[in-house]
Order: C-alpha cells, then structure tokens, then sequence
C-alpha cells in the first residue's frame, strides 16, 4: 500500500498499474454498495446473471443488512477465487452506535459472528490481515 507521501510523488508509469474494464453498476439504495460492487465483480467475470444474483441472496439470506462476511460467502456462492482480509474476526464493536447500525446490531452482532466461525467450514477463505483500511457509509 503507498503512503500519502509516495501518491504524492511521480506520476505513474503504464506499467505501474493494471486498469481492469470493470463495468459500472450503480447502488440502487444507500445500502447496497458493497451488494453492487459484488455485482460488477461478477459480471466483469462474465458470471452476473440477475435472477441467479437474486437466486443467492435469497439461498443466502442477504437482506437489507449486509456484512463484508456476507459478500465473502456470495463470492464463494459464485466459484470467484478470494481472500478475505480483515483486521477484526468477527464483528467490529465499534460499529455498535454508529446509526445504519444501531437498530439491529445485537441480532446482527450473532449472525456475523456464526459466519466467521463457520468460514473455514464452508470454505471461505477469511485472514486477520494488518493495516486493511476501509471506507463505510
């Protein structure tokens, strides 16, 4: 990961970066974004098709609530090769008063939780990765 110093440095070259022609799939509500970047994964690899995408969140239970966790098993739902990193196994109780959260966090708190446990089980491949850094709503 480059530091802020070394973004500021040179320009980079061609061949300093891959750009991938990953097509745009816009959020259809504040919620879903990682649901949308899970759809453009998906069919930049050719494999998006809509009612089989709906197909697996319904398999999945994958609500209105949507945990990285979660994204991880609809990858693995899909065959797309993946590792996980995170810096917290399990459920971030930081997240616990921050609003989208709040209403539903204990239940959630749970469900999540049993997730990670099972990953190994299931075959979802889940790291305890340092210095992941991450954006939320």
């Amino acid at each position: 990961m480059r530091t802020e110093a070394e973004a500021a440095g040179p320009p980079l070259e061609p061949g300093d970066f891959v750009q991938l022609p990953v097509p745009v799939i816009q959020q259809l509500y504040h919620w879903d974004c990682g649901l949308a970047c899970s759809r453009m994964v998906l069919r930049y690899l050719g494999q998006l098709d809509d009612n089989e995408f709906e197909r697996a969140l319904q398999e999945l239970q994958l609500t209105r609530s949507i945990w990285t966790i979660d994204l991880a098993y609809l990858m693995h739902h899909f065959g797309v090769r993946h590792r996980f990193c995170t810096q917290t196994l399990g459920v971030d109780k930081g997240y616990k008063n921050q609003s989208f959260y709040r209403k539903h966090f204990d239940t959630e708190e749970t469900r999540v939780n049993q997730l990670f446990a099972q990953a190994k089980a299931c075959k979802v491949l889940v790291e305890k990765c340092r210095n992941v850094q991450h954006q939320h709503q």
